[in-house]
């Protein structure tokens, strides 16, 4: 391929990533039951997969910990779809449940020559093209050129913003009106413009807040002596960080409350603005944190004061590890959530709606995927953790360093609030939070292939 098509490759690649971005944002905002919205972004999806895969062939990862987090991303992705082959018996009934399905199929006259992994295989596929919005915007954020990062990573402060002044415009309307996104449920009005859930809405401004500030930071340390255009990005960037933050507390999201301390202080570590050694020898400074921690814990409390027979969620958390164990090796399979939690279903949750998500996405794994998932999903925190650990060592001295820690720490605050809630089961949130993740191993990356370069030389 020449220089000029590949040009043209990483471009379109470039703009296939920006594209489904927008439309996720657009679409993406429910967190269940399939609709055309989910549909389209599949398809939208596929274009910008092979666009993406285009320019990885043509320029493939070249340190070990971004190819780790590419293979890491396509083993989450083929065991969904390694759910969808059969098992042989032996190997089916290895769990309580399924040799109990068994019996009572059997007993029923049911039978069949080969049984799938999965125990509603229609679900496992639903799930499979549910992964490829978020496997796209991985694998196009890992294949972004360097010149297109800023940009979209501001796309992303610019979308939440832009979806805070939605959630003011549909707060004040009629309840009765049929400018509103989402219906009015039981005479709340959710804050949540593109989002049904109000928490996600809360998870996406802590996101925008972090990236926003380490924009700023970016634009700060690349400013130009005797010129005031970075110092005047910074200060634009800062004061939209400043926004996102006083925004959180609109949701009334407790979570979202409790995240803001701890996302405050990852991007301050990861940019190297506060570092340790120096800031242990500054008492004021020490003082000052630890006032922070005493103001973040007091704002924290009411979300930490419920206890876990207090709130469903905690109900639902516990009742699904329990049921994952049930199912070990090999979970019950993708999409099958709600059918297998109704079979168990504590009385605490004899309720009219139905539960179609665990408020642990952790769990909820461990559930439908079992062993082989729980492998994926520790290799991708410890991965996550080594990359985080790098770019403490690196403190911020680079650019491509800067955009990491931002996108390290967006990361790391969804994956926090993911231990009660399930921000990633929206597509929305799913892609931004894949697309950081490609970014993130792409500075990394580069970072390490230019230390290699400087080794060589």
């Amino acid at each position: 391929m020449s220089a000029s098509a590949a040009g043209i490759v990483a471009w379109l690649s470039a703009a296939g990533l920006a594209l489904l971005l927008l439309a996720s944002w657009l679409l993406g905002g429910l967190t269940h039951d399939s609709s055309w919205h989910d549909e389209g972004l599949q398809l939208l999806a596929l274009p910008a997969l092979v666009a993406a895969v285009a320019v990885l062939v043509r320029q493939p990862p070249q340190t070990r910990l971004a190819r780790g987090a590419l293979a890491i991303m396509l083993a989450a992705f083929a065991v969904v779809a390694l759910q969808l082959l059969p098992l042989p018996d032996g190997l089916w009934n290895a769990s309580t449940p399924r040799a109990e399905l068994a019996r009572d199929l059997a007993v029923a006259g049911v039978t069949s020559s080969a049984r799938r992994w999965s125990l509603t295989p229609y679900g496992t596929e639903a799930a499979l093209w549910r992964l490829l919005p978020p496997l796209a915007a991985f694998l196009g954020g890992l294949a972004l050129a360097r010149g297109f990062r800023r940009a979209l990573l501001l796309c992303i402060v610019l979308l939440a913003l832009a979806n805070l002044g939605l959630a003011f415009q549909q707060s004040g309307l009629p309840q009765s009106s049929p400018q509103r996104i989402y219906p009015v449920i039981d005479g709340s009005v959710m804050f949540g413009g593109l989002f049904i859930n109000q928490n996600h809405h809360a998870t996406a401004l802590v996101i925008a807040m972090v990236l926003a500030l380490c924009l700023a930071v970016d634009a700060w340390r690349r400013r130009i002596p005797g010129t005031r255009r970075r110092e005047l990005q910074a200060l634009v960037w800062a004061g939209l960080a400043t926004l996102c933050l006083f925004a959180v507390p609109l949701t009334h999201s407790r979570a979202g409350i409790a995240l803001l301390a701890p996302a405050l202080a990852g991007s301050l570590l990861m940019t190297g603005i506060i570092r340790l050694p120096h800031a242990l020898r500054r008492p004021w400074l020490v003082v000052a944190v630890a006032a922070l921690a005493v103001v973040a814990a007091a704002l924290s409390l009411p979300w930490l004061a419920a206890a876990p027979g207090a709130d469903p969620r905690f109900v639902i958390a516990a009742k699904t590890f329990q049921l994952g164990l049930s199912y070990l090796p090999w979970g019950s399979g993708a999409g099958s959530f709600t059918p297998v939690f109704e079979t168990d279903l504590p009385k605490a949750l004899w309720i009219p709606q139905y539960v179609n998500h665990a408020h642990n996405e952790f769990a909820q794994w461990w559930l439908v995927g079992g062993l082989p998932a729980s492998v994926v999903v520790a290799a991708g925190l410890a991965i996550l953790a080594v990359a985080g650990y790098r770019l403490l060592q690196l403190q911020g001295r680079r650019s491509a360093a800067v955009l990491a820690a931002g996108c390290w720490t967006a990361i790391a605050v969804t994956l926090v609030h993911s231990w009660v809630d399930f921000p990633l089961g929206t597509t929305t949130l799913a892609v931004t939070v894949a697309m950081l993740g490609g970014i993130l191993f792409a500075c990394l990356d580069e970072l390490g292939d230019r230390e290699r370069t400087r080794a060589s030389g």
